[in-house]
């Protein structure tokens, strides 16, 4: 986050984003100085795009519900021990065997899929935009009279354009359909997951209401993950999804424990990492399974 207040090279704005989004994290953090709030206040000055990014960033934090006395970065805990780990661990791989093909998507019935870790953006014959998340697919059945894209594994954020023909996404539940309107679908066993940013959707006939936290919801697309206060055993699940193999967490304690912080898709590795730095975690790594204790 460099706050020099020089003139600046031309920044892509997500970039921008990025660094604002740091921003939030160290000033929520219960850790920032006055010098480091003296820093962020001449970075936003720095240009009207950084201050745009900052407000963004700022509407952002609160639509997660963070306030700047609740909810902050936990302070680590003390170190926990776990016995028998070692044991435990080579136990779980032994069960691991044949995990990788439990994990593959569906590729063989879908026109556009990605792999674990990947995303891809596509544009489809009518102008609409598609994005799919790690390890998802979907097929494409366009008609005179509606466009239908059918999810059949993972996530994908929808970017309709106008038509007459209603945008239908089928994902083995009730169809959702919006046109002019941007929402997400994740197939999920419990019931799909359906975000909406911006515009009209519905459910099987019933209007949806704009989901408060959508933009921290479909961070992915830009590779970010955001978390605010969520369980640690939640945070885990989710980042099972970018990488291959499982992640285990033995201690139901301490998957409850509260976590917060930006991160970095492109380097789930790096997530686990930090975790370990930030909440004094430990981390045992065998083939396709982390042990986190």
């Amino acid at each position: 986050m460099n706050d020099t207040a020089a003139m600046p090279a031309p920044h892509p704005l997500s970039d921008l984003s990025d660094d604002a989004l740091d921003w939030q994290v160290l000033l929520h953090s219960g850790t920032a100085t006055a010098a480091d709030r003296a820093r962020y206040q001449r970075w936003c000055q720095l240009s009207a795009a950084h201050a745009e990014a900052a407000r963004e960033a700022q509407a952002l934090w609160q639509d997660l519900g963070h306030t700047p006395t609740a909810q902050a970065l936990q302070q680590p805990p003390a170190p926990r021990r776990w016995r028998r780990v070692s044991a435990i661990a080579a136990s779980l791989a032994m069960l691991m065997v044949g995990y990788g093909a439990w994990q593959q998507v569906p590729v063989w019935q879908a026109d556009y899929h990605t792999s674990v870790g990947q995303r891809q953006s596509l544009t489809l014959a009518d102008g609409s935009r598609v994005t799919l998340n790690s390890a998802s697919a979907v097929s494409v059945a366009y008609s005179a009279d509606q466009r239908k894209v059918v999810l059949q594994a993972g996530e994908a954020l929808f970017e309709t354009v106008d038509d007459p023909r209603p945008f239908v996404v089928e994902a083995g539940g009730e169809p959702v359909s919006g046109s002019a309107a941007v929402f997400s679908v994740r197939r999920q066993p419990e019931g799909n997951r359906v975000v909406l940013a911006q515009g009209e959707a519905r459910i099987g006939g019933q209007v949806l209401q704009p989901t408060p936290d959508a933009g921290a919801q479909t961070a992915w697309q830009r590779g970010k993950l955001i978390f605010n206060g969520k369980p640690l055993g939640q945070v885990l699940a989710e980042l099972e999804r970018y990488q291959h193999g499982r992640i285990f967490i033995p201690d139901q304690q301490l998957a409850a424990l509260q976590v917060s912080g930006v991160f970095d898709l492109d380097d789930p590795h790096a997530l686990l990492r930090t975790l370990e730095q930030r909440y004094g975690l430990k981390v045992t790594y065998l083939p396709f399974l982390a042990v986190v204790y």
